[in-house]
């Protein structure tokens, strides 16, 4: 489902450069906005040595066995969206097949959409040269199990002396380099979430680094338990072809090639329907015509639907009203 009209504006917006413009308007006349039903705070961590700006909402009323919860990361940019999705589905909820569900934005600050030397430190996986990451931007790398002690050990224990959560029922989503630590916190703790929503992962990251763990993967896995696990992947077209408005570039298509995001993804999904992957169900999308910064609006969507349909399948999770 394209969810064309509050998604389309939101990706020019995410398009935009991070800056703050000031306003024509006297500040004095404004306030800051808020997502209607959220809540924030901040959340130290002695993991990782930053604050985070955490912002929830619950949606639909609290089940028996606790909420199942969704980490949005990148939180300042993704979780209006994702909070949006879904209280607009939980309005119809039988219709939308829409269960109760906790969402938590995990990010930085209010100022920016994305903290880009902030994120690229937490969400990318350790390694012993940083001097290829393709990455001109950021400085700080590597950060990635710190972050996920944060997750696990520190914001999981603090929401759920807040709200009831259900604990078999922790998914995550993340998008380019949040996408790119989805898929690093399965491959090495593939218990830590039941479902994760990787959209345009960066895989190309440091020499296709995360492509290291692929040995010890399936040993993890199957010493995570009989779990069903749930891994959606997605990427946009014009992520590794140039969109048709663009002048033609060779530079810009060769650094498009060299990624190869939507390659990649799709031989990464290839990969996991494998026998010895049986524990993990796999779905692999391509977004006709979306760019890299379109494509997580679509994904985010469409990938709470996914985690309501694997709900439904599951007796740990399923509501009353699907029983």
């Amino acid at each position: 489902m394209r969810w064309t009209i509050f998604l389309s504006v939101l990706s020019i917006c995410l398009a935009a450069p991070a800056a703050r413009s000031e306003p024509a308007v006297p500040a004095a006349q404004l306030s800051p906005a808020v997502v209607p039903g959220a809540y924030e705070y901040r959340l130290p961590s002695r993991h990782t040595g930053k604050t985070y700006r955490i912002q929830v909402a619950a949606v639909g009323p609290a089940p028996t066995q606790g909420y199942p919860v969704l980490y949005v990361l990148d939180g300042d940019a993704f979780f209006p969206v994702a909070a949006m999705a879904a209280q607009g589905m939980w309005m119809r909820a039988e219709e939308n097949g829409a269960v109760p569900m906790l969402l938590v934005g995990v990010g930085y600050s209010d100022q920016h959409f994305l903290d880009l030397a902030a994120r690229a430190e937490d969400y990318t996986p350790p390694s012993e040269d940083y001097s290829q990451t393709g990455d001109r931007l950021s400085r700080r790398f590597g950060g990635a199990d710190a972050f996920h002690r944060f997750l696990t050990e520190e914001l999981r224990p603090d929401l759920a002396h807040r709200f009831p959560l259900n604990p078999q029922q922790q998914n995550l989503f993340g998008h380019s380099y949040g996408g790119l630590f989805a898929l690093y916190s399965l491959m090495k703790y593939p218990a830590s979430f039941r479902n994760r929503l990787a959209a345009s992962p960066s895989i190309w990251w440091n020499q296709r680094r995360i492509l290291q763990e692929w040995p010890a993967f399936s040993g993890r896995l199957a010493a995570a338990g009989e779990g069903r696990f749930g891994l959606r992947l997605s990427a946009g077209q014009y992520e590794e072809t140039l969109a048709p408005h663009l002048p033609r570039s060779s530079q810009r298509q060769a650094v498009l090639s060299e990624r190869a995001m939507v390659s990649e993804v799709q031989h990464f999904g290839a990969q996991l329907l494998k026998p010895q992957y049986r524990q993990l169900s796999v779905e692999t999308v391509t977004y006709p015509e979306e760019t890299h910064a379109s494509v997580a609006l679509l994904a985010i969507g469409d990938g709470i639907r996914w985690l309501y349909a694997r709900c439904r399948e599951d007796a740990g999770c399923r509501p009353p009203l699907f029983r």
